[in-house]
């Protein structure tokens, strides 16, 4: 593979990402049920939304040519989401506090936090996805570096 080639795979990952982020607000946002809200779900919502410019600097640096500069944007902003994914929204703190809030509430909220919770997966296993390709970047830029270093070009 190229970095090139490997960079255009990392942005259709990162749309994916952005495809299931965006799902991801729709239900925090405006699926959960009318009514009394509940202040898990809208620190959820505030996780979820904070997150989207995490996604937007991605996505916007993989639209613009491979550079050190996209690459380390993109690195950057996927490590900030996974981290807002996992310490927030997939952590046994996150997960059982919003369990708590919805225990013994109506059918609607715990219906919602299962929603949230099949959100957040599909978040993550893109996510997934995106880190291992943006690990192969990282990777052929090191090669083609190291190329370079012997005055070889590619």
């Amino acid at each position: 593979m190229t970095l090139h080639t490997e960079f255009s795979r990392l942005g259709k990952e990162v749309n994916q990402v952005a495809a299931c982020w965006r799902a991801l607000e729709i239900s925090v946002a405006e699926d959960r049920p009318a009514g009394v809200g509940l202040a898990a779900a809208d620190h959820l919502a505030e996780v979820v939304l904070d997150g989207t410019g995490e996604i937007e600097a991605a996505t916007r640096a993989t639209q613009s040519p491979v550079s050190a500069e996209s690459l380390y944007t993109t690195a950057s902003s996927l490590l900030k989401l996974r981290r807002r994914v996992d310490g927030h929204c997939r952590s046994h703190h996150a997960v059982s506090g919003l369990l708590r809030a919805v225990h013994g509430r109506e059918q609607e909220w715990r219906g919602w936090a299962k929603s949230f919770h099949a959100g957040v997966d599909h978040c993550a296993a893109a996510l997934s996805s995106a880190e291992d390709v943006m690990v192969r970047c990282w990777r052929e830029a090191v090669e083609l570096a190291e190329f370079k270093g012997y005055g070889a070009t590619r």
